[in-house]
C-alpha cells in the first residue's frame, strides 16, 4: 500500500521509525513478562473509572483503536485484554513487522494491524476508546489528528492522549539548537557525538538532568527520537485545551498525578488556597503544570463535551454518592493512627490522622461514602470530606459511582 499523507514531513517520520524502531520493543509477551511489565497507563482496565466513573465496570467487549501503535504497544494491550477488539495503525512497516511476530508468538487473535497514516484510514463503525500515546506531537497538523479522533469516536467514547509538555522539555530544546547548527543528522556519527556531549555536560545542565530521568540516551533509537526528530510540538495545558476545543473534544480527566495537582503546595496557607480555588480551571492547570514541572508526558483522557458531568475536574461531585478506591502507581500505608499516601512519581507524601476513620474500608470501593461514614459525627464527617476533596484534587484517589469489581486484579494493592 502506498502511503498518502497530510503533512509534508510525514515521509521523514516513516523513514525514521523504519530505521530506528522506537521505543525499543519487547521480544516476547509471555506470562512471566506480563506479571512484571503488564502495566500500561492507557490500558482500559486500569483507567476504566477515570474514563467512565459514571459507568459500572463491564466485561462487555470494547472496540479500541491504537493510532500510532509503534513496535509493541498494541500487541501488549491486546494480549492483556483478550475480550476487546483492537485495531493498531502505524507508519512504520518495520515496527508493525515486530508486532506481527509478537502476535504470532503469543497467539493474539484480537488485533488487526494496518500500515498507513491513521488519518487516511476509514472505518464502517466507530470506536469506544482511542489510544494515541506519543504520536500527535510529531505531526505538523495536530488538528487533523484530533478531528479524526472525534469523527471516529462513539458519543460516549474516550480518547487517551499522551503529548509532550513544554516545561520539562525545555531542558533539551536549547541543546537541540546546537545539534542543528552543527548539521547533525540521523546517522551513527551524530548519535555517538550527542552521547559524548551529553555525558560531558555539567551535572546541573538541564539537558543532563533530562537525560538522567529517561533511558533514551542509552539506545540509538532513543537518541534519534529525543534529539534528532524532524517534527515536535510541545504543549502548555492552555494551548492543548484550545486545540481540543477546536475539534469538539475536552479533557475529562488526567490519567495520572504528573501535572494537575496544585493545592498540595499550599496546604498550610488558607489564603492562598482560597486564591487558587477562585481561579478559572485553565489558569489553575497552567499554574499546576509550571509548578509540577513533571510534564514531559501529559497523559489525559478526552471526550466529547457532553460527557463531563461525572468529572471531578469540573464538578464538586456529591461525595455521599461515590465509591472511593486506591489509584495505580500510588502507595498506601494503613496504620491504627493514620493513612499515609506516597506518590513517588511526584515526590509527594500525605499523612492523615485516623480520628475514628477506618481508611482501609473507605478505600476498598465496596461501599458508598454515605454508608462508610454513617456512624461518624457531623463534624467528623465534615473534616473527612474536606480531606477527601483535597486528595481527589491532587489525584491520589480514584472514585466511581458504582461498586468496584475485580479490585485487586486491576488496581493498586
Amino acid at each position: 500500500m502506498s502511503l498518502k499523507y497530510y503533512d509534508k514531513n510525514i515521509q521523514a517520520l516513516s523513514d525514521q521509525y523504519n530505521k530506528y524502531i522506537y521505543p525499543k520493543p519487547c521480544e516476547n509477551i509471555h506470562e512471566e513478562w506480563i506479571k512484571v511489565n503488564r502495566f500500561q497507563l492507557c490500558d482500559p482496565n486500569y483507567l476504566w473509572h477515570k474514563i467512565w466513573p459514571e459507568k459500572e465496570y463491564s466485561r462487555k467487549p470494547l472496540r479500541i483503536l491504537i493510532a500510532g501503535c509503534g513496535s509493541d504497544q498494541a500487541a501488549i494491550i491486546a494480549k492483556c485484554n483478550p475480550i476487546h477488539e483492537f485495531v493498531g495503525i502505524d507508519l512504520s512497516k518495520n515496527s508493525l513487522a515486530h508486532q506481527k511476530k509478537l502476535i504470532d508468538d503469543s497467539k493474539i487473535n484480537n488485533l488487526k494491524l494496518i500500515c498507513d497514516d491513521f488519518r487516511k484510514v476509514k472505518f464502517n463503525s466507530k470506536f469506544d476508546y482511542i489510544i494515541s500515546s506519543g504520536v500527535i506531537h510529531h505531526l505538523e497538523n495536530v488538528d487533523s489528528a484530533l478531528s479524526y479522533f472525534n469523527e471516529n469516536l462513539k458519543d460516549d467514547g474516550a480518547v487517551f492522549l499522551m503529548v509532550y509538555g513544554d516545561q520539562q522539555s525545555a531542558g533539551i530544546n536549547n541543546i537541540k539548537k546546537v545539534f542543528k547548527s552543527l548539521n547533525f543528522s540521523q546517522n551513527q556519527e551524530s548519535i555517538e557525538s550527542i552521547r559524548k556531549i551529553i555525558f560531558k555536560l555539567k551535572e546541573h545542565h538541564p539537558a543532563k538532568i533530562f537525560a538522567s530521568l529517561y533511558s533514551d540516551i542509552n539506545n540509538d533509537s532513543g537518541v534519534v527520537d529525543t534529539f534528532l526528530h524532524p517534527e515536535e510540538n510541545f504543549f502548555n495545558i492552555k494551548s492543548l485545551i484550545n486545540i481540543l476545543k477546536r475539534n469538539n473534544l475536552i479533557i475529562k480527566n488526567f490519567a495520572d498525578s504528573r501535572i494537575a495537582p496544585l493545592s498540595k503546595y499550599f496546604i498550610d496557607n488558607k489564603n492562598l488556597l482560597e486564591k487558587i480555588s477562585s481561579l478559572d480551571l485553565e489558569d489553575r492547570l497552567e499554574l499546576a503544570q509550571i509548578i509540577n514541572w513533571n510534564d514531559r508526558k501529559i497523559n489525559i483522557i478526552c471526550t466529547k463535551n457532553q460527557n463531563i458531568k461525572s468529572s471531578y475536574l469540573y464538578n464538586k461531585i456529591d461525595l455521599d454518592k461515590i465509591y472511593l478506591f486506591k489509584t495505580v502507581n500510588i502507595e498506601y500505608q494503613f496504620s491504627e493512627k493514620s493513612l499515609k499516601i506516597i506518590d513517588k512519581e511526584n515526590a509527594s507524601n500525605f499523612e492523615l490522622k485516623n480520628n475514628n476513620i477506618n481508611w482501609e474500608k473507605i478505600l476498598n470501593g465496596q461501599k458508598k461514602l454515605s454508608e462508610s461514614t454513617a456512624n461518624l459525627k457531623e463534624n467528623e464527617k465534615k473534616i473527612l470530606y474536606k480531606n477527601i476533596h483535597f486528595l481527589l484534587e491532587n489525584y491520589v484517589l480514584d472514585y466511581s459511582f458504582f461498586k468496584i469489581t475485580d479490585y485487586n486484579k486491576y488496581y493498586a494493592k
